[in-house]
Order: C-alpha cells, then sequence, then structure tokens
C-alpha cells in the first residue's frame, strides 16, 4: 500500500513538474507569434513650405488595403471617366484616379452632390468594395493601423484634403511578417489636384 501510493505521489510529481516546464513555452511561443502577426501602420501627412515648417496631417480619412491596382479594379469594372467638355479622350491612369478623387471628394468634403457624381461614387464604391480587404480610419494625427491582415501584396488606396488641394494614394504595398510602416505625403500621392479644379 505505501509502495503505491509512493508511485501515485512521484506520477503526481512528474506530472506536475511537466506542465510547469510546457505551459511556460507554449505562453512564450504565443508571444512570438502574435508579435509575428502582420500589421500595417500608416501615417498621413502634407507637408508645407520648406518640409518642416507646418504639418497638416490627414484626419479622420478612410484608407483601403485593396487587392488590386485601383485602376485596374475600375477598368474591370467598365468605369470610365467623363470628361468636363464631353468629347472622346485618350483616358489615362491619371483619369481614373483624378476621376475617382473628384467623386469621392464631393461625397466626403464638400455638398451638395449632384446626381451625376452620386452615380458615379456609388459605381467607384461598388468597384472597390469586391477588392477590400481591410478600411480603416486615421485619427486626429493622421496615424492609423491596419491589425491582423495576411502577408502578401496589396495597394492602399486613400484620398485626403488640405483647404487648398485633394490627394490621391494608389501605392503598392508588400506586407510582410511583424510591423510594416508607410509615411504618405504629397511626394508619394498619384494625384494631386486643387479644389477649384
Amino acid at each position: 500500500m505505501k509502495r503505491l501510493f509512493l508511485i501515485y505521489f512521484f506520477l503526481l510529481l512528474v506530472g506536475q513538474i511537466n506542465v510547469y516546464a510546457i505551459f511556460p513555452f507554449q505562453t512564450n511561443a504565443e508571444n512570438l507569434l502574435n508579435q509575428q502577426k502582420p500589421t500595417l501602420s500608416i501615417q498621413a501627412n502634407v507637408y508645407f513650405g520648406n518640409e518642416d515648417e507646418e504639418t497638416f496631417p490627414i484626419v479622420d480619412t478612410k484608407f483601403y488595403l485593396l487587392d488590386k491596382n485601383l485602376v485596374e479594379i475600375l477598368k474591370t469594372a467598365k468605369f470610365k471617366p467623363v470628361f468636363s467638355d464631353g468629347k472622346n479622350h485618350k483616358i489615362t491612369d491619371e483619369d481614373y484616379l483624378e476621376a475617382t478623387a473628384k467623386a469621392f471628394a464631393v461625397q466626403n468634403f464638400f455638398a451638395p452632390q449632384d446626381d451625376e457624381t452620386e452615380l458615379i461614387t456609388f459605381l467607384i464604391n461598388q468597384a472597390i468594395s469586391k477588392h477590400q480587404k481591410s478600411v480603416i480610419k486615421t485619427d486626429y494625427t493622421g496615424k492609423g493601423d491596419f491589425k491582423s491582415v495576411k502577408t502578401g501584396n496589396y495597394y492602399l488606396f486613400g484620398i485626403g484634403r488640405t483647404e487648398a488641394e485633394v490627394f490621391v494614394w494608389n501605392l503598392p504595398v508588400e506586407i510582410k511578417s511583424g510591423s510594416n510602416v508607410i509615411e504618405l505625403d504629397q511626394h508619394n500621392a498619384q494625384v494631386v489636384y486643387s479644389v477649384d479644379d
């Protein structure tokens, strides 16, 4: 009987040692895994003067992580930019981005919105919705984080505005394990146009 008790006690003790030996390892492995989860942080600012005189953060603005280039998405959706002179023109990639910027700028920054712009905005939103992998909004400092996204190649699309200009970003991004950071400003915007255009 004493021998059985000692065997039982020994097995219990060995089991506890194994449990304590295993769980810290699992906790460290989980922490390591969490650190390796891909994230994409953006900082969106426009600079005035000599690049450091004044910073204008692009606040409360939506940015989209797309699986394709915005221009390709719009071409596939058979969306065509409309020109103010009513004539047919050879359409460039910039024309697609500018049409998108103008439609979104009216929707997000100006009022009222006419029927034609409302239709264009609806068609663009519909095309984008099939390809968006994640959407965020920047905070009051122009920062935003895409969390727990998969590694791979994407396009970062967003439209920001200052008092005088509208900016369109449609950047290819590669998301790797861990933390990824991108700074957005007027220098890596694909289209910049005046609010009065």
